[in-house]
């Protein structure tokens, strides 16, 4: 996608993100405090605020947090344990 490619519309979508898991944050606390009903707005605006966030980062910094994903939920086990 060459639109994302450019650092102005990367950070904007980045922004948004921000924004958006912020208002999301406050959306839970109000949910917590007062006991109203907007977890399908709090999940809407969850979802787009992550799929926001994707799209404003750079392939170099989405090869690095994949790595580290991958290092963190991949343990080795002892080599008795593994299975042949």
């Amino acid at each position: 996608m060459k639109l994302f490619q450019s650092k102005e519309i990367q950070g904007l979508c980045l922004c948004l993100a921000v924004m958006g898991l912020t208002y999301a944050l406050l959306l839970m606390l109000l949910i917590l405090f007062t006991g109203v009903k907007l977890y399908k707005t709090v999940i809407i605006v969850t979802t787009l605020s992550s799929i926001l966030f994707t799209l404003g980062l750079n392939k170099q910094v989405k090869s690095r947090l994949k790595w580290q994903l991958e290092g963190y939920f991949s343990r080795k086990l002892p080599p008795k344990f593994q299975l042949i």
